[in-house]
C-alpha cells in the first residue's frame, strides 16, 4: 500500500514538473515580399513636417515575422528596406528626389502589457543636388494599469 502511494505521488510529481513540456508550441508565421512596389502621396520626410506634396514610389523587400503563443502572448517584427523616387505633385519647379530607406518595427503583447517600437531611416538626393537624411524613433508601452507611455523622436 505504501509502495502504491509512493508510486502515485512520484507519477503525479513527474506530471506536474513535465507539464510545461506538453504545452502547445507557439505558432510562427513569416512573410517575405521581394520587389514590392508601392505608390502614395506624401511630403518628403523631414522632422519639421508639412511641405509640398510628392508622388512617392518605393521598391522594397519586406519580411514580417509573428509568433503567437497558446497563452495569448504575441511577438511580431518586420523590416522593410528599399529605394524611392519622389516627384513633386503640383509644382514641377521643385526638385525630384531619389534615395534609400529602411523601416523596422517590433511589437509585444502579453496579458498585462503591450509595447511597440518603430524606426524609420531615409536618405535622399534631389535633382538640384540637395540632400536630406531623416531618422525617426517611435515607441509606446501600455502598462498593466492601462496607462500609456509614448515618445517620438525625429532628427
Amino acid at each position: 500500500m505504501v509502495r502504491r502511494l509512493l508510486v502515485g505521488l512520484l507519477a503525479a510529481g513527474l506530471l506536474l514538473v513535465g507539464a510545461p513540456a506538453f504545452a502547445q508550441p507557439p505558432v510562427t508565421e513569416t512573410t517575405v515580399q521581394k520587389n514590392l512596389v508601392e505608390t502614395f502621396v506624401d511630403v518628403v520626410p523631414s522632422c519639421e513636417g508639412g511641405g509640398p506634396l510628392y508622388t512617392i514610389t518605393t521598391t522594397s523587400n519586406l519580411i514580417e515575422h509573428t509568433t503567437t503563443f497558446d497563452d495569448g502572448r504575441i511577438h511580431a517584427t518586420f523590416t522593410q528596406t528599399g529605394t524611392f523616387v519622389a516627384v513633386p505633385l503640383e509644382d514641377p519647379s521643385l526638385p525630384s528626389y531619389t534615395g534609400k530607406f529602411t523601416v523596422w518595427g517590433g511589437f509585444n503583447q502579453n496579458g498585462n502589457t503591450v509595447n511597440g517600437t518603430f524606426t524609420f531611416n531615409v536618405r535622399g538626393r534631389g535633382s538640384d543636388g540637395s540632400r536630406f537624411t531623416n531618422h525617426v524613433t517611435d515607441h509606446f508601452n501600455q502598462r498593466p494599469d492601462g496607462t500609456v507611455n509614448a515618445f517620438f523622436h525625429c532628427h
